[in-house]
């Protein structure tokens, strides 16, 4: 395991490094909340139906 980790550490860097810069620059982005139609359940299950998905 210890020869791996030497190996591949930079993967281990440039991936903590990604997950870093989204967290900051995506932590601020606001979610914005919607609501769909009431028939929208009814419209779902007859496109599964149409497609053959049961």
């Amino acid at each position: 395991m210890n020869l791996n980790f030497k190996r591949h550490y930079h993967l281990f860097v440039w991936l903590a490094l990604a997950a870093l810069g989204l967290i900051l620059g995506l932590g601020d982005q606001r979610i914005v909340a919607y609501t769909a139609q009431s028939d929208a359940p009814i419209q779902i299950a007859h496109l599964l139906t149409t497609l053959g998905i049961h």
